[in-house]
């Protein structure tokens, strides 16, 4: 008989993912507060801050491993940190009530949001100031004080896939127009990425492992900013150029575009574009002997071929990590390149 798995945020952009990746070989069950748009099969419409909800789903269905990927994230910041918090604390009471035996939860690098030298290892202190961040490493701990006793919390960074466009399209937009590439700081920075169908083969390892485990997750190979967007704009023969402005004066511009909501970012997102903040994984490699991701480069490629190849599809899309950006800022950026024609 299979086992039956629970995947929370099954209509996200990784649950749709990883269901498909698990449908096989698991009997899953499946949860999210959205409806059901991609007809998935034994699916829920519940929300997690819904104890009843969630404790009638629980009394009918038997479950033997929970993946926790429901979250608000960066676009609700009014209340990222309560709803995540509340939601978590929910499902692990029921985890507790119904003796689940495993958990796998998805938590962030945004619990790092400092400048660091060095990969950062798994017992390094959290720095967030981010809502977002600080009410995943809450989550966390929540998970550690609990008596479950299998779980495995995944610190995942940037997750890229073909179909994730939302704001990394910004990117690929300004190379699909030739438009210069404005890095604050000359873009020397190291941000860390990870392929959502290398995450989706971590957590199909994780739902047997035993015990107590906290690993970071990305790209073995991690290239500064610049040598991303030089890598892409070279493979896609963009005649985009990069423009390196002093970091004062691009902290200053991004605080107001950001401000008017010119540009599809928010401040933890400038965060990224100026601090070296990577993941050494080293241990989950050690562990889960699974093949390593590709590097940033080959990631950044393969997302923007798909973004280029499935514009008009992509156009469509109102909502969620699929959808096109926000390109207020275009206009500006084009007037911007006639200049340093």
């Amino acid at each position: 008989m299979k086992s039956k798995v629970l995947i929370t945020g099954s209509q996200g952009f990784i649950g749709k993912l990883l269901v498909n990746k698990l449908k096989k070989e698991y009997k899953l069950l499946l949860i999210d507060k959205k409806i059901n748009k991609n007809h998935q099969k034994n699916f829920h419409k519940i929300n997690l801050l819904n104890l009843e909800e969630l404790n009638e789903f629980f009394y009918h269905n038997k479950v033997n491993c929970i993946i926790h990927l429901a979250s608000e994230i960066f676009d609700n910041d009014k209340n990222v940190y309560s709803h995540n918090l509340l939601a978590s604390k929910n499902l692990f009471l029921m985890a507790k009530k119904y003796k689940i035996k495993n958990i796998i939860f998805t938590s962030t690098f945004s619990i790092y949001e400092k400048n660091y030298s060095k990969p950062i290892l798994e017992t390094q202190p959290p720095s967030a100031k981010n809502s977002y961040g600080r009410s995943k490493y809450e989550i966390e701990k929540l998970l550690i004080r609990s008596k479950i006793k299998n779980f495995t919390i995944l610190r995942v960074p940037i997750v890229v896939g073909k179909s994730r466009s939302h704001r990394i399209g910004i990117l690929f937009e300004l190379i699909r127009n030739n438009i210069p590439l404005i890095l604050i700081n000359d873009g020397n920075n190291r941000i860390q990425f990870t392929s959502v169908e290398y995450l989706t083969r971590v957590i199909r390892k994780c739902i047997k492992l035993k015990n107590k485990n906290i690993f970071n997750i990305g790209t073995k190979k991690s290239y500064t900013f610049k040598e991303n967007l030089s890598y892409l704009i070279e493979k896609s023969k963009s005649n985009s150029k990069i423009i390196g402005i002093n970091k004062t004066f691009g902290n200053l511009i991004l605080n107001v575009l950001i401000f008017l909501k010119l540009i599809d970012i928010n401040f933890y997102h400038k965060v990224l574009l100026t601090k070296n903040i990577t993941l050494n994984t080293k241990k989950i490699q050690k562990r889960l002997k699974i093949k390593s991701d590709n590097s940033s480069k080959e990631i950044l490629l393969e997302n923007y071929n798909y973004y280029k190849k499935n514009l008009n599809k992509i156009s469509k899309i109102s909502s969620g990590s699929d959808k096109k950006p926000n390109l207020k800022i275009l206009i500006m950026l084009k007037l911007f390149s006639i200049i340093f024609k």
